[in-house]
């Protein structure tokens, strides 16, 4: 009988031993309903490729976008439409605590300068005027600014070619000379004052 109860207590303690170690740890709560919106699969790598092709835009934007879209193509197109994304909402934050992004170094392509102070050991980039050979036409001044030619699909390759150089032409002059007279007018202003 003595045994008996032994056995007994001996299956009872094991018993609630099992059961302790097998109940799942205290979780995190789902976090669709507090976001408001199920939460798609994010990868590392699919923050590092939007970041890389916008650096300007915050890790924690670009990763909440993300968890809503799923989709690389679709938060790239909403910063091209919006030009920024929206900041996370706080409960965000709780959910997902910020982690230090990858460094920008590693996330970028060799190809890429690592920061834009590393590369002002380089040389400057030449200027639109340098870049298309208008420097003697913007040298003479405004008269020199032609007209861009009307556009309309040429015979040739050629031809479009050229037409299509001719209205860069065209284009980067007559900037050129809006900001001039902005700057003209700007130090008339100046002057008044």
């Amino acid at each position: 009988m003595e045994d008996l109860i032994g056995y007994a207590f001996a299956i009872g303690a094991v018993y609630v031993a099992y059961k302790w170690l097998s109940t799942p740890k205290a979780q995190r709560p789902p976090p669709g309903p507090s976001l408001g919106f199920t939460p798609k699969r994010v990868t590392q790598d699919m923050v590092t490729q939007v970041q890389t092709m916008f650096p300007d835009q915050p890790y924690d934007n670009i990763h909440y976008d993300l968890l809503k879209s799923g989709s690389v193509e679709m938060t790239c197109h909403k910063i091209l439409e919006q030009g920024f994304l929206p900041p996370p909402p706080q409960v965000y934050f709780t959910l997902y605590p910020t982690q230090a992004p990858p460094t920008p170094a590693a996330s970028r392509p060799a190809s890429l300068p690592s920061s834009p102070a590393s590369s002002s050991n380089a040389a400057p980039k030449p200027s639109l005027i340098d870049r298309y050979g208008l420097k003697d036409r913007a040298e003479t001044g405004p008269s020199s600014i032609p007209t861009p030619p009307p556009t309309g699909w040429e015979t040739t390759a050629e031809k479009r070619e050229a037409s299509l150089k001719e209205r860069k032409a065209a284009m980067v002059l007559a900037a050129r000379q809006q900001l001039m007279e902005k700057e003209k007018q700007a130090a008339a202003a100046a002057a008044q004052s």
